[in-house]
């Protein structure tokens, strides 16, 4: 799966050709001030460029390059005073997403203050004057302000560059879809065209022959490979036979050739396709856990919607996961998550091995397959949603809660796990419910909300947060 990388980033700093011409040595001094406002974020980004910029032609020069270099953003770094009307124009123009960075060298203003110490840390108007005509520009974009080295205020920085990857990333999104959107499941019924358009994710349509043909010829000796390693990482009951476990790893380097052959970032499927298909031997689940651990978006059923967002949240958390909500615990006011058997084992508790099982397929006509069971490890989690308004408008639906701490239960042999809201869980029910909501979430490791809602911006969606 592609890597998290870093936000490749052009930094603009905004001037005034008047300073300039007034003070001779005042762009030498602030091209060292943006050095030092820049320094803080190095380790955390791609910075192909910085200039200060104080005419019209060096800006389209530096945004030209910007943009011959792919970069996610172009932070804007405003170091005095600057006129707006000397770099939005221009700005209005780029598909790049800019993100402006509003700080100063100076922390205190002590009794020494002077007109120097005013001349090399005024940026407020001049932010502000940049700010108001991008938005009467109609022109998105992100906005942080703070010292420029207050830890805070830079962790709110970079969460805004690395929503700017995030949205470019998604732009490139390729969604897999083997079988057909589950049948009546109108939740996730999405208009791929405007899917492409307005967000990015594009479907590629996979064909069940084809996934055969390699099935066919996937190597006894990669499936022993595969199955010695997978023995020294799980713990494999003994009530799973060799047998079964081969057909899912089987299943498992098929899938993965398949998905490699259509560079895909994200995949979904129908099980009910594949059962009725009557070629396959059993389920891929196996591999789609062991995918999903290693970046792979995944929703169940058809959903590319769901299975572009996982692979999305990826890419802006670090980590993401397919789930549903399935059942309450009103006395300790939990509720289950779970799916069939698909979950990201790179969440699983680090207490215990993961334990391979014999599973049989509840739906008539396919056979048994390889399941993991385990549960997850305790934590701040971020359940996510997206889905659409009645105009067609993308939006996310965000909650930030815990894992509940338990082990697996006895009698349930599928990935599973709680979460357990502050809240009356009920009332969490019924306004994600209220939100619109559908029955496919991903979830994020640690507390995300304010990430995605800089994503929502960038993107120009609205962000519902409960």
């Amino acid at each position: 799966m592609q890597e998290i990388e870093k936000p490749k980033v052009a930094v603009l700093g905004l001037s005034h050709e008047l300073y300039d011409r007034t003070y001779p040595d005042y762009i030498a001094r602030q091209e060292k001030q943006l050095a030092l406002f820049i320094g803080e974020i190095e380790e955390s980004t791609d910075i192909i460029s910085r200039k200060v910029c104080f005419l019209t032609e060096q800006l389209e020069k530096e945004i030209s390059r910007a943009e011959n270099n792919n970069v996610d953003a172009l932070l804007l770094v405003p170091m005095c005073y600057t006129p707006s009307m000397m770099s939005v124009p221009s700005l209005l123009k780029t598909d790049v997403l800019l993100v402006v960075w509003n700080t100063q060298e100076l922390f205190e203003i002590k009794e020494d203050f002077g007109f120097d110490h005013l001349l090399m840390n005024h940026v407020i108007q001049g932010t502000q004057d940049v700010t108001n005509v991008l938005l009467r520009g109609n022109k998105i974009f992100g906005m942080e302000s703070g010292h420029y080295k207050d830890a805070d205020a830079l962790t709110r920085l970079l969460e805004w560059l690395n929503a700017a990857k995030t949205a470019q990333y998604a732009k490139k999104i390729r969604v897999g879809l083997m079988g057909t959107p589950g049948q009546d499941m109108g939740d996730f019924g999405v208009d791929e065209t405007l899917m492409r358009t307005k967000w990015g994710p594009h479907t590629v349509y996979l064909s069940l022959g084809r996934f055969i043909e390699i099935l066919d010829n996937v190597s006894e000796k990669s499936v022993s490979d595969i199955l010695k390693k997978d023995r020294g990482i799980f713990d494999v009951d003994e009530k799973l036979s060799e047998k079964t476990l081969r057909v899912s790893i089987k299943l498992e380097l098929a899938l993965r050739e398949l998905i490699k052959e259509n560079s895909l970032d994200a995949f979904t499927m129908n099980f009910t396709d594949i059962v009725s298909d009557g070629r396959f031997p059993a389920v891929p689940f196996l591999g789609i856990n062991k995918m999903m651990s290693e970046g792979l978006g995944y929703a169940g059923e058809g959903n590319t919607t769901i299975a572009a967002l996982m692979s999305q949240m990826r890419q802006l958390c670090g980590g993401a996961n397919f789930m549903e909500t399935f059942t309450v615990d009103f006395k300790r006011n939990l509720i289950l998550m779970s799916h069939m058997q698909e979950c990201n084992p790179a969440f699983a508790r680090k207490d215990r091995k993961i334990n391979l099982v014999h599973k049989d397929f509840w739906a008539k006509g396919i056979g048994p397959y390889t399941g993991m069971r385990f549960s997850l490890e305790p934590g701040h989690v971020t359940l996510v949603n997206i889905t659409t308004d009645a105009d067609g408008d993308f939006y996310y639906i965000c909650y930030e809660t815990d894992i509940y701490d338990m082990l697996p239960l006895d009698n349930f042999d599928i990935p599973h796990w709680f979460i357990k809201p502050e809240e009356e869980v009920g009332k969490f029910l019924t306004r994600y419910s209220m939100a619109g909501g559908t029955h496919h979430l991903v979830s994020v490791p640690g507390h995300c909300a304010d990430m995605i809602k800089k994503l929502a911006v960038l993107q120009n969606f609205k962000c519902v947060v409960l």
